[in-house]
């Protein structure tokens, strides 16, 4: 065990430059592995949660850019006129919006003030916070990363430059950070304050983006999403109706797709780390084929000279693995990267499980890269490789 020790060592040591390069080829993939996987279950996380509020996402059946008549909020009220049921409807648009001279797009929605809190009541804001919004016209309330990244306060006047209609600044007075709120990214406003300044423009008025529906039970939710349908079904404005977990799911997949295409380049990274360690541990084997071919004409066995390469493979994939582990797990837990906002998901939390599934698999990396030149070893003839010994 000491001669096989000791022979790893001054194998992985020969070599500085092309032990660290093989350590880094490895260890960068699996970074991106670990900031993936970290997104990806952050993602689930937000959409289970979005889930447990049973809230019906209600938008266009043609297209989820069509707007509704704002009255469809009243013909949905129509079908549970009790409020026992159906607990709220809130009619949004959303004009996206951005700050003058940042480039950082926002995303800012113009929401019915009088039932926004009965259908978003995990924004569990202030009693004067909520007052404030029924008083002033201009209220706004500003996500806490947002806020954080613009630098705006609570109380503060601030200037949205809309990316629809009306396509000209809107003054607003920051009532809230919303610090509770699951949603740290968006900007919520009343909507009839955007009424009054797209009818001055002359823009279209009446319209909402999609309306969303609160629920009292999961019963109620799985109802009302084939009642609200069958109810416009035939209109003008057909409706198609979603819990708000498919909803957000829907608009990330037709947006960009990420957790397909994270999870693509988590599967291309992994193939470029096993050919880095492949190519790695061929040249090694090609370096050293006199050396195994005296271990084995002194007497030891083929499989000595296999389990040799085997741990020096896995040894070198394990040592890049735990530092491209540990690395982004350090940077998000222990830095001020921690409270950097991410849309959807807020921060970025790297759960200890994915880096230990990091670590197998760097691990899962060494073995199949040292598949072929463990078996070049094995076939490996001692006569014909003493041959070429000068």
């Amino acid at each position: 065990m000491q001669l096989r020790l000791l022979y790893l060592y001054r194998n992985l040591t020969r070599n500085w430059l092309r032990t660290l390069l093989t350590c880094a080829a490895v260890a960068l993939p699996i970074v991106i592995y670990v900031l993936s996987a970290a997104v990806i279950e952050g993602l689930e996380s937000y959409l289970d949660n979005s889930a447990k509020q049973l809230r019906l996402a209600v938008t266009h059946k043609s297209s989820i850019i069509n707007p509704l008549p704002a009255g469809h909020r009243a013909k949905i009220e129509s079908l549970d006129p009790t409020r026992t049921r159906l607990t709220a409807v809130c009619g949004l648009r959303w004009i996206g919006g951005r700050v003058e001279n940042v480039s950082t797009p926002l995303s800012t929605i113009a929401a019915d003030a009088d039932t926004f809190f009965a259908t978003y009541p995990d924004h569990q804001l202030a009693p004067d916070e909520i007052e404030a919004w029924q008083r002033d016209r201009q209220a706004i309330i500003v996500g806490r990363a947002t806020a954080g990244q613009m630098g705006w306060n609570k109380g503060q006047r601030i200037s949205i430059l809309p990316t629809l209609p009306p396509y000209h600044p809107i003054e607003f007075h920051v009532i809230s950070v919303a610090e509770d709120a699951e949603d740290p990214v968006t900007n919520w406003f009343r909507r009839d304050y955007l009424e009054e300044l797209l009818d001055e423009t002359g823009a279209p008025t009446g319209l909402v983006s999609f309306l969303f529906v609160k629920c009292a039970t999961k019963a109620d939710l799985d109802h009302y999403r084939v009642a609200i349908d069958q109810f416009f079904a035939g209109s003008i404005d057909e409706t198609k109706t979603q819990d708000e977990k498919a909803f957000i799911n829907e608009y990330i997949t037709q947006q960009f797709n990420l957790p397909r295409n994270l999870a693509i380049l988590c599967a291309v990274t992994v193939f470029v780390a096993v050919m880095a360690a492949a190519n790695t541990m061929s040249m090694s084997f090609r370096d050293r084929t006199n050396e195994f071919a005296t271990l084995k004409s002194m007497g030891f066995g083929r499989w000595f000279t296999f389990v040799l390469i085997q741990s020096e493979s896995l040894l070198l994939c394990a040592a890049g693995g735990l530092a491209g582990a540990l690395v982004p797990f350090g940077l998000f837990t222990w830095t001020p990267l921690k409270d950097y906002p991410v849309p959807l998901i807020q921060t970025l939390y790297i759960q200890p499980v994915v880096c230990v599934r990091a670590v197998g698999m760097s691990l899962l990396i060494g073995v199949a890269a040292a598949i072929w030149p463990s078996w070049q070893v094995l076939r490996l003839k001692v006569v014909e490789a003493l041959r070429s010994l000068e």
